[in-house]
């Protein structure tokens, strides 16, 4: 019998016990209902400590989330898949040795493929923050190997253009958007990848469809901007790097802050306008709303 079909057959017997005690006295039905909803609290937790971590994550605050999912997974009745984002919080916590941890105890429980998968894939991510690359890449090829999914070409393809093998992420990269077309993390790989080979037509070909996708990171904006600048294109690419300026960088990234502010300068400093444009009453009193 199906685990829905089993579910749905529990419900409806407690459903039927309910209506029961409710027909012999009021009181012994809402006794069994108070009873039942306290039962269900307690054996799911975890699952509300994930849900308003879930929520906090969702709201921006980063930290709020992460004590709710440190506090799901204290459980032993959490799910994997929240252990899974309990880790992934850690990453962006600047904590990948914790994470290392939370993928390695996924792995150990068993869970069901994809869920491992999942967790392995995570995993080299958090060997790769902690400057393991070659036990990162050994890792997703391993995944590869036997599971390729879009989330596994998206790591594999963008791991191997950090570490520079830029000929063989091409042909990973290009098999990945035959995968899958119309993901964002493949589209930028890609396009990354041609720039970073000198093929600025085509990756401003590649960037252009990235754009249509609003793309959350400052990397996708700060790489076109440098592919519109090597094609001459200059008002476009400070118009990138603006755009690069205002959003926050990726978990996993070959720049810092300094690099998009260092890029900005640089496109301002091209623009045959820029002094004229700087010389107005309130020019010298701008810089120091940044706050």
């Amino acid at each position: 019998m199906p685990p829905i079909v089993k579910n749905l057959l529990k419900i409806a017997a407690v459903v039927i016990v309910v209506v029961l005690l409710f027909k012999l006295h009021w009181a012994l039905g809402t006794g069994v209902v108070v009873v039942s909803i306290g039962v269900f609290v307690f054996l799911n937790r975890s699952a509300l400590y994930a849900q308003r971590g879930n929520m906090a994550y969702m709201k921006g605050d980063q930290a709020k989330a992460l004590e709710l999912l440190e506090k799901a997974n204290g459980f032993k009745r959490v799910v994997p898949q929240h252990r899974i984002g309990y880790g992934f919080l850690l990453m962006k916590a600047g904590k990948p040795e914790e994470a290392e941890r939370v993928f390695q105890e996924i792995q150990r429980l068993s869970p069901p493929r994809e869920i491992l998968m999942q967790a392995r894939i995570n995993l080299s991510t958090a060997y790769w923050l902690q400057g393991r690359h070659s036990e990162s890449l050994a890792l997703m090829e391993e995944v590869m190997g036997e599971y390729k999914n879009t989330l596994a070409y998206g790591n594999l393809g963008y791991f191997k253009v950090l570490n520079g093998d830029l000929e063989e992420a091409l042909v990973l990269n290009q098999e990945a958007y035959e995968f899958n077309d119309n993901d964002v993390t493949i589209l930028d790989n890609l396009a990354q990848n041609y720039y970073l080979l000198g093929r600025v037509e085509e990756a401003a070909d590649m960037y252009a469809k990235v754009m249509d996708k609003s793309p959350k990171h400052a990397e996708s904006y700060y790489f076109y901007a440098l592919t519109l600048q090597k094609l001459g294109r200059l008002e476009e690419a400070r118009e990138q790097s603006e755009k690069a300026i205002s959003r926050d960088l990726a978990l996993v990234t070959p720049l810092t802050r300094a690099d998009l502010e260092r890029l900005e300068e640089q496109l301002k400093q091209a623009d045959p306008d820029h002094e004229s444009r700087d010389e107005g009453p309130l020019a010298g009193e701008s810089s120091i709303d940044r706050g």
